[in-house]
């Protein structure tokens, strides 16, 4: 069964060649990665341009910055295996990864979707976290939270005939490889492998690490919402095409005071994590703009004084 890897690409050129060698580096051999590049500034298409002398490997680049989701949704459609799955520019993955997937596929017909354990790695791919599971099991229903991480799901092509790519409505934030899978798992069950499989990059650069939008401070509670309709009702908002009953709900969630100054404290606690001591400050200060009087708040600028003060 032939592997379709989309590796979406936007200078990151610190890990592309990392991310790349593990993909050649798989001992199942068929398969193709495409990689799209985002109009890269830095040096990440020198960097591909000697990995395009295997013929699996295959680069587009837009004439355009298009935003991620964009670009992996083309990216997606200029897949043509069996079998799809995604490669995170600045992740890796073990050697067994496909090898063990794709197995999963050939003994159990039924099975559409396969994900796996997976750890946390640093800038310098070393292992933070991972937890640890005793033997593989099936999620048959949407769940809050997942045990893979998303761009390490392996599926059958046909899905995306079915239920189709990732939703636009979440462009210039994240979580639609979060919202598909609640959509998929509605009706069909997910495959857990409980070993290690798949290495995602804690990087301080990436979308979900960089504040640009409040929007993002509220991903949970949106796929929360969907999640609660695709439990309930078998379709959301989203699948019915209501976009403004989902923004409006937004707009319910992000003049929340309680909700918001929780979230910009939440976000201050990690800015001061990867020493923004300068992001950290501004999001406290809107933190107790909006509740004064929340005694975990003044937890965190005191962490934060302690932290910007002695490091």
């Amino acid at each position: 069964m032939k592997v379709s890897i989309i590796m979406c690409a936007y200078n990151v050129s610190q890990f592309i060649e990392r991310a790349v060698e593990s993909v050649l580096a798989q001992t199942w051999t068929d398969w193709e990665l495409i990689i799209c590049d985002d109009r890269s500034t830095d040096n990440t298409i020198a960097l591909i341009q000697p990995y395009l002398s295997d013929p699996r490997v295959t680069l587009y680049q837009q004439d355009q910055n298009i935003g991620y989701l964009r670009n992996k949704n083309f990216a997606f459609t200029l897949a043509t295996g069996e079998l799809l799955t995604q490669l995170d520019a600045d992740d890796t993955c073990s050697p067994q990864r496909l090898e063990r997937q794709v197995a999963v596929f050939e003994k159990h017909p039924d099975i559409n979707l396969c994900g796996s354990n997976y750890c946390q790695i640093d800038l310098n791919d070393q292992p933070l976290a991972a937890k640890k599971y005793e033997k593989d099991f099936v999620v048959d229903h949407p769940v809050e939270e997942y045990p893979f991480w998303f761009p390490g799901l392996m599926f059958r092509r046909e899905l995306v005939g079915e239920f189709g790519l990732f939703s636009e409505y979440f462009s210039g934030i994240f979580g639609d490889d979060h919202y598909w899978v609640l959509r998929v798992n509605s009706k069909y069950p997910v495959y857990f492998i409980k070993d290690i499989l798949y290495h995602y990059r804690i990087n301080p650069d990436s979308i979900t690490n960089v504040l640009d939008s409040n929007r993002k401070l509220i991903v949970t509670e949106i796929l929360n919402k969907l999640r609660q309709q695709q439990l309930h009702e078998k379709t959301d908002w989203l699948e019915q095409g209501d976009e403004n009953k989902m923004r409006s709900y937004e707009d319910e969630l992000l003049s929340n005071k309680t909700l918001m100054a929780t979230k910009y404290r939440t976000w201050a606690a990690k800015a001061i994590d990867k020493n923004n001591f300068t992001q950290a400050k501004a999001l406290l200060r809107k933190s107790l703009a909006l509740n004064a009087v929340s005694p975990e708040t003044y937890k965190t600028f005191l962490y934060y004084i302690r932290q910007s003060v002695f490091k």
